[in-house]
């Protein structure tokens, strides 16, 4: 049956499009260029056919794809390697598809995360002791692997946890930003989702963290984005594939500072199944803190930790850390204008202290509070 003039642009689209992102794909650079031309070009004749928001959408997807293949020299050589990063690489290395590599497996443990003992203990025994005891984990079918959910305000180690985990077991550590997997291009976010779990799986066991993972699990109905659509389904997907994974074990661990606007489906069993609220750091904890970023700097005898963390209530870890850098500079600065080493004093602390306010709002902490008790779970607020 013959095609009509709207369904001949379409169909040409589509073919010219998909030749050429194999072709990018596959190093042919020339090739690429002149089909994406090509795809440009039917999409343009197709939105000329069309009506108000599409034909809008397909002359903007048009002038993308135009740009995209302008950006491919006319004489570039055929393969992408050679080249760099091409124009469609989105900050990728020699294709569309990312490329993801587990980093050096972390050798920080849990004896260098100050405080949060009872996070740890919520950690070992979901995540931790299925893996060390893995006969008794057998005999009382308990998962090894699975969806994990550290949520909390900034500052606070969700992800130094992360890499300590990945250290207690020894696991291969994928530490992923949601810049390295979302993209334009129709079909590759969804791919660079597939090719990191695949690649998570090829090791004996592993860790995949994501931080700001709201940023790739948005609520759909919020997000206003046909992209997301289609991204979110792909993560749940792989997530409900954990429980085939048994042979290679893999972890995936998401972090947020803003847990309401995670999709809900998402935080159904089998997916999110634990939800770790990592909250601000109790009084051992801020003494730990000032403990690790003080030692090995010169102090004078009147540096009081235990008055300091009492004092310090309320603030996070990265403010108190910032705390004792000010404090270190005070003294650095006296030391290169007068060459006399100051060391670092109460009263300088107790001033950066002043200086420095609690990054956590009140308010902010009520509503984290409340997400944790199973409140809020929708974003309502901005």
């Amino acid at each position: 049956m013959a095609l009509s003039g709207m369904d001949f642009y379409l169909r040409g689209f589509q073919d010219y499009q998909r030749k050429g992102l194999d072709a990018y794909r596959a190093g042919e650079m020339q090739e690429a260029r002149f089909n994406l031309l090509k795809a440009s070009e039917f999409l343009y004749k197709l939105s000329r056919g069309s009506e108000g928001k599409l034909r809008e959408k397909r002359a903007d997807q048009a002038r993308r794809l135009l740009d995209r293949a302008k950006a491919i020299s006319p004489n570039a050589p055929n393969r992408a390697s050679d080249s760099g990063p091409g124009p469609m690489a989105e900050g990728k290395t020699d294709s569309s598809k990312a490329k993801f590599e587990a980093v050096e497996r972390p050798t920080i443990s849990f004896a260098d995360v100050a405080g949060l003992e009872h996070v740890k203990e919520e950690i070992r025994l979901k995540m931790i002791y299925p893996f060390t005891h893995p006969e008794a984990a057998e005999r009382f079918r308990i998962r090894r692997g699975g969806g994990v959910l550290l949520f909390g305000p900034p500052g606070t180690g969700k992800t130094m946890l992360g890499r300590a985990v990945a250290g207690e077991i020894e696991a291969a550590f994928f530490t992923v930003k949601p810049s390295e997997i979302m993209s334009k291009w129709v079909g590759e976010a969804e791919q660079n989702i597939a090719e990191l779990f695949r690649t998570a799986r090829t090791h004996e066991r592993s860790i995949i963290f994501i931080d700001e993972i709201e940023a790739v699990a948005p609520a759909r109905t919020d997000s206003g984005s046909s992209v997301m659509q289609r991204v979110v389904p792909q993560i749940l997907a792989e997530l409900d594939g954990f429980e085939s994974a048994d042979a290679n074990p893999m972890l995936f661990l998401g972090a947020t500072n803003k847990p309401w606007n995670l999709d809900p489906a998402i935080m159904r069993p089998g997916r999110f199944d634990d939800r770790i609220y990592v909250s601000l750091p109790d009084q051992p904890a801020r003494r730990k803190i000032l403990e690790l970023n003080l030692t090995g700097r010169p102090c004078s005898d009147d540096v009081d930790v235990d008055q300091l963390a009492q004092r310090l209530d309320g603030y996070s870890g990265a403010d108190i850390k910032n705390i004792c850098e000010e404090a270190a500079q005070q003294g650095f600065l006296a030391a290169v204008n007068d060459g006399d080493e100051v060391p670092i004093t109460m009263a300088g602390l107790e001033q950066a202290a002043t200086d420095t306010k609690p990054s956590v709002l009140p308010q902010d902490l009520k509503r984290f509070d409340s997400f944790a008790q199973g409140g809020e779970r929708s974003p309502r607020q901005p």
